[in-house]
């Protein structure tokens, strides 16, 4: 047997291991998508048995050509409105929020004074002060914004005061001996080491803002999403209600999968660790 031939031979078997490798590496990718496949057949299956009342409940095919009826009404501006509600309210959580965590997990006495009392209003079902905000804010924008605000602001504090408290006090001391002080040590130390818990509050905080402008405009409003969620489950059209509920699932799934993905580009070295 020729040399070339020895290195045919050799090289042959190599070819089929990119395949497999590509499917163990995007796992994640593929392996969700299989199991809401299976989901939804298993689910339209049950629906064309009539395992339940169409009245109460529907299957996927109904509730797509529910979402066909919601595309030819106000879907889009009820969209438009919901989004609008939830961008202003993440953006003051995140504004007040980051700050305020990293001043107190800065401050030691600040951290002492204020976290048990952060922890309490954490704790607290703060969904139910949505009546008292639409007393103070009104049926509009306000409230729904007032709420979603209120609601992700408590993971992204209590998360940056982790993160901080969580800096290694090695690197700030290795940090200090180099006469790095001031601005220049929360650059170089704390702002790396805060990242990833900056993502995981950004993760929770996008979920309590979901719920947050969907109950708001739930309970009371005259436009959003929400609102016609409420509309659509008052007049027993079961198809277009969940219809609405899963296009706002759709939506966090697309906003988290965003974060992963910033996530991935802003920590690489975490990535790096889970695929070890």
């Amino acid at each position: 047997m020729t040399t070339a031939h020895v290195e045919h031979s050799t090289a042959s078997p190599a070819r089929s291991v990119p395949a497999s490798a590509w499917w163990n590496r995007h796992r994640g990718l593929w392996l969700p998508v299989v199991a809401v496949i299976i989901i939804l057949l298993i689910w339209e299956a049950l629906g064309k048995a009539g395992a339940w009342n169409p009245l109460f409940f529907a299957s996927p095919t109904q509730i797509w050509h529910g979402f066909l009826e919601l595309t030819k009404g106000p879907l889009w501006s009820d969209l438009a409105v919901s989004g609008t509600e939830f961008a202003l309210g993440m953006l003051i959580a995140l504004g007040l929020g980051v700050p305020v965590g990293i001043l107190l997990g800065s401050v030691r006495w600040l951290y002492q004074a204020f976290d048990p009392i952060i922890s309490a209003l954490y704790s607290t079902p703060i969904l139910v002060l949505t009546p008292l905000l639409v007393v103070w804010f009104g049926l509009g924008m306000g409230s729904k914004v007032a709420n979603v605000a209120i609601l992700a602001i408590f993971p992204v504090i209590i998360n940056m005061i982790e993160g901080v408290r969580s800096t290694d006090p090695a690197l700030t001391r290795a940090a200090r001996s180099f006469g790095v002080s001031g601005l220049a040590l929360y650059r170089e130390v704390t702002f790396p080491s805060v990242i990833p818990f900056f993502i995981t509050a950004v993760r929770l905080a996008i979920g309590k803002g979901m719920i947050a402008v969907v109950v708001g405009e739930y309970i009371a409003a005259t436009r959003g999403v929400g609102y016609r969620i409420r509309a659509d489950a008052e007049a027993f059209n079961t198809s277009r209600y969940l219809a609405g509920v899963m296009i706002m699932v759709v939506i966090s799934v697309l906003i988290m999968s965003a974060v992963k993905a910033a996530e991935k580009r802003l920590t690489p070295w975490r990535q790096t660790i889970t695929d070890e």
